[in-house]
């Protein structure tokens, strides 16, 4: 592995300590720069009347919140501000701070809501829709930073008030137990815990806090991967708790089994990286932004070695701050850090995330490819991706009118830079969410239900004949085809807006009532190929028995269910094979 004259000394200052060295691209003035540039944009909000963070909001649709249109005050963002306020030696409002969010916590042991905060002052948690019990979890962790690094500075009773706040906190993550397969809020729960153990020299939880530690590690090496997979927002959460338990645990046997779990996340996000568009190959678990911009939490763990962003960017406000990348000891390991830095080679990567669910992602120089064979279309998946160079991409999604839609699943096999997919439908199943927005007694309101293919690039070539679209961008040229398809009495048809590639099921003036036990046959299957194009012929056979249809394409076959049916029973008909084989699973070396 090659590196330049200038990464190979900045790796060097990078593996050598998990903060600052001479020889570091990551400099104090780097995490002062971060630090001065978010409490500008924090003081701009704060509101010296309730001595919180203000926030505007708008319209748009959020789930847990009824909020819209107005100001409101969140917690979580406060307590972040009250963090950084002590960091930059401003105390007294940090005091106000703390002091007015620790008084929004449920503290009724009694209460189905303890130790938990409502996402905001004016929508406390026993009257959010639901309530997000993750508020234990998010801001246990600053309170427990506010202590560990400055609870010296606190007065007397405002101390003794935060340790009572981590305590309720604690408790309530210990009461919730939540699985350790939720990844980011399993490894920041285990943080808590911990630190709380210590701090309160709590035996209860600390027992609790050793086991849970275990368990996550039991989880992850089911696969060795995680079922939040390659989330740009989630791993990074993951890997900040995971460091601050390698910064403030002082146990020989966490800090041992802390080291392996960090390792492997990040070699995890190493295997997807693609160093030409600098962006994470997909598949994606949960993303909220598909172009992941200027990751600075990687820069600063790479010791400058991968610049997004300069010192004087940092400065003048040009690039992106965090109060939290600023504070946070971020250290690649020094083994997975030429995963980042080398140019990509041309391979295939296929990584088993969670029992029965895996990822395979195509790389080569100018694009990578990648997909799930088993996911759904919730608005934080990406079960379908390719990012090609400069920094343009090509997202699947399902939509109903003008948002994701949770009741559609997708079943897919890839080879190399093709695949081959089936969108069905599941129900019981979500609206705009998995689980918080269910589809009520089986019918819904809709004009639309189309599969769409975003294009970022608003001068990307669509050519569209029939049920064939090519789309040619910079360096890259896809073919995507409608195989098979039907919902209902509709027949899928193809048309192309700037960016978009649209394949509608349902188009209809006006909304429509649509009940799944009318719609005895819903399903479309398709192909796509990215690059070098293929002259092998598609093959699909219905079979009314199973209610299943059987694909089969270029050496790759797919079995997939055709009827709306549960999730259970969609999985359960779900077959990838290659001549009559299955795929293998490929666990995370």
């Amino acid at each position: 592995m090659q590196f330049t004259r200038r990464q190979s000394a900045l790796l060097l200052g990078a593996a050598a300590v998990p903060l600052h060295a001479a020889t570091s691209g990551w400099t104090p003035e780097h995490d002062q720069a971060m630090l001065g540039h978010a409490l500008r944009s924090m003081d701009a909000n704060y509101d010296p009347v309730e001595h919180m963070i203000g926030r505007k909001l708008g319209d748009a649709y959020s789930y847990h919140s009824a909020i819209r249109n107005g100001v409101a005050h969140p917690t979580r963002d406060s307590l972040e501000y009250a963090l950084l306020l002590l960091e930059a030696g401003r105390a007294e409002r940090s005091f106000e701070v703390i002091d007015r969010v620790i008084r929004e916590q449920d503290t009724d042991t009694a209460s189905r809501f303890y130790g938990i905060w409502g996402w905001y002052m004016e929508e406390p948690a026993r009257v959010m829709n639901p309530a997000d019990f993750n508020w234990a979890d998010f801001n246990g962790s600053l309170l427990l930073l506010i202590e560990l690094r400055h609870g010296a500075k606190l007065p007397a009773d405002l101390r003794k008030r935060v340790h009572e706040s981590i305590h309720h906190a604690a408790y309530s993550i210990r009461k919730r137990n939540v699985s350790m397969g939720y990844t980011n809020i399993a490894a920041q729960g285990t943080f808590v815990t911990l630190a709380a153990g210590k701090l309160l020299d709590d035996r209860v939880l600390w027992d609790y806090a050793v086991d849970r530690q275990q368990r996550f590690a039991a989880k992850i090496d089911e696969t060795g991967s995680f079922a939040e997979y390659n989330s740009p927002t989630y791993c990074n959460v993951t890997i900040v708790n995971l460091t601050r338990i390698a910064t403030y645990i002082k146990d020989e046997q966490v800090l041992a089994l802390n080291e392996k779990l960090h390792e492997r996340v990040w070699r995890h996000l190493g295997n997807h990286w693609h160093s030409t568009t600098r962006q994470l190959a997909g598949p994606m678990s949960r993303c909220y932004s598909t172009d992941i911009g200027k990751p600075m939490w990687l820069q600063k763990a790479l010791g400058g070695a991968l610049e997004f962003a300069s010192l004087k960017d940092l400065q003048s406000g040009r690039a992106p701050s965090s109060g939290e990348v600023a504070i946070t000891a971020y250290r690649c390991p020094p083994n997975v850090a030429p995963t980042f830095l080398n140019p990509p080679t041309t391979h295939q990567y296929r990584e088993c995330f969670i029992p029965g669910v895996q990822g395979t992602t195509w790389i080569e120089k100018d694009y990578c490819l990648g997909s799930v064979n088993r996911g759904d279309f919730w608005i934080q998946r990406r079960p379908l991706l390719a990012y090609w160079s400069p920094s343009h991409y090509a997202q699947m999604r399902f939509m109903k009118d003008d948002y994701d839609f949770s009741s559609a699943l997708i079943y897919m096999t890839q080879e190399r830079n093709r695949v081959m997919g089936v969108v069905n439908f599941r129900s019981p199943g979500g609206d705009k969410h998995i689980s918080i927005d269910m589809v009520k007694n089986g019918q819904f309101e809709a004009r639309s239900l189309r599969l769409q293919l975003d294009i970022s690039d608003p001068a990307a070539k669509i050519t569209i004949d029939g049920l064939r679209a090519v789309i040619e961008s910079g360096p890259v040229k896809m073919e995507f085809q409608v195989r098979a398809g039907i919902f209902g009495a509709n027949k899928p048809a193809l048309r192309a807006e700037k960016g978009h590639l649209f394949i509608n099921m349902v188009k209809t003036d006006s909304a429509q009532i649509l009940r799944w036990s009318e719609v005895k046959q819903a399903f479309l299957a398709f192909t796509l190929t990215i690059g070098e194009t293929t002259s092998a012929a598609f093959k699909h056979q219905l079979d009314d028995a199973t209610k299943t249809v059987q694909c089969e394409w270029g050496g790759m076959e797919l079995l997939a269910g055709t009827r709306v049916d549960t999730v259970a029973n969609q999985e359960k008909a779900f077959r990838e094979s290659r001549n009559g084989l299955p795929v293998a699973m490929q666990r995370l070396p």
